[in-house]
């Protein structure tokens, strides 16, 4: 039996979150991607991925990314992380973080009808953490609307950390 090539991307996406809104989805059929979805309170199998995207890890820009070939991600509201981290067999891979200043192009509003002041959709946070891992890979965005203003946002970041076409 042949073993299937490593995925680069590991997804675990909450199955309650609205497909239509989901920005990572589309990208379920390439073959670097494996995208897994939860629901419930059962548990959850571990990460195989190298690295763990979260608000508590090391900062991307501050650390050795040498040997890193894959990320996982966590797609669901702010308030289900904490809770689906707790249900995420051990161990956990190493945790990463993006840096500060990245701001999203995705519209979006709360219940009060603004803009929150901080946070990414999702394909650009995987975006980010790829490019800061050496995968400047724009066919990521292909599929998402607001490609050309989130790379236009962010671009005084993608030079100061020379990501991309400015490395």
């Amino acid at each position: 039996m042949a073993l299937s090539p490593p995925k680069r991307y590991e997804i675990l996406v909450d199955k309650l979150e609205n497909p239509r809104k989901c920005t990572v989805q589309v990208l379920k059929s390439r073959e670097d991607f494996a995208l897994r979805f939860f629901a419930g309170n059962n548990p959850i199998p571990p990460f195989q991925a190298d690295c763990l995207l979260h608000i508590d890890g090391e900062d991307l820009s501050q650390m050795d990314t040498t040997g890193i070939q894959s990320l996982g991600l966590i797609d669901c509201t702010w308030k289900k992380v904490a809770p689906t981290m707790q249900r995420i067999t051990r161990p956990f891979p190493r945790l990463v973080r993006i840096p500060e200043g990245f701001v999203t192009a995705y519209a979006r509003k709360n219940k009060k009808g603004e803009d929150p002041a901080a946070g990414l959709a999702t394909i650009e946070a995987l975006f980010i953490a790829a490019a800061f891992l050496g995968f400047w890979d724009e066919s990521l965005l292909e599929k998402y609307y607001f490609k050309d203003a989130f790379l236009k946002d962010n671009e005084a970041l993608w030079q100061k950390y020379k990501l991309g076409p400015h490395a």
